[in-house]
């Protein structure tokens, strides 16, 4: 017999001599405190920003140079250049963009070009030696 099964059985057969003081006990709920509250950490809003957050024309076509800064409600509907470490990326900021940060609209790598892009060109290379 496994264990669980031996316990099953002799929890059965200690309700039954109990009767229902046993049963009344395993019954009762017991309560578990709450949950610790939900902390987070204040959004990074860089100095420069902060300033512009009160006038959104003066954030117009601005270079932004801090990636790590959130994005803020109030600077929905304005085009902004991000630095991304060599060049500026210009960015259109929408409401899906708020609360997230600068840098994740910037990238900073390039894309690698597909193989189909390289295949047309390696023929055309040939069709010339021919």
């Amino acid at each position: 017999m496994r264990p669980t099964m031996m316990l099953r059985v002799i929890q059965k057969q200690f309700i039954g001599i109990m009767g229902n003081a046993a049963t009344d006990a395993a019954n009762v709920i017991v309560k578990k405190p709450p949950p610790p509250p939900v902390w987070r950490k204040p959004a990074f809003i860089d100095a420069f920003l902060h300033k512009m957050k009160k006038n959104k024309a003066l954030l117009n076509n601005k270079t932004i140079w801090s990636r790590r800064s959130t994005i803020l409600p109030e600077f929905v509907d304005t085009t902004v250049k991000i630095y991304n470490g060599k060049t500026t990326v210009r960015c259109k900021i929408t409401e899906g963009k708020v609360g997230h940060k600068f840098g994740e609209f910037a990238l900073t790598r390039k894309r690698k070009a597909r193989d189909q892009a390289n295949a047309k060109t390696k023929q055309l290379k040939l069709k010339k030696k021919k």
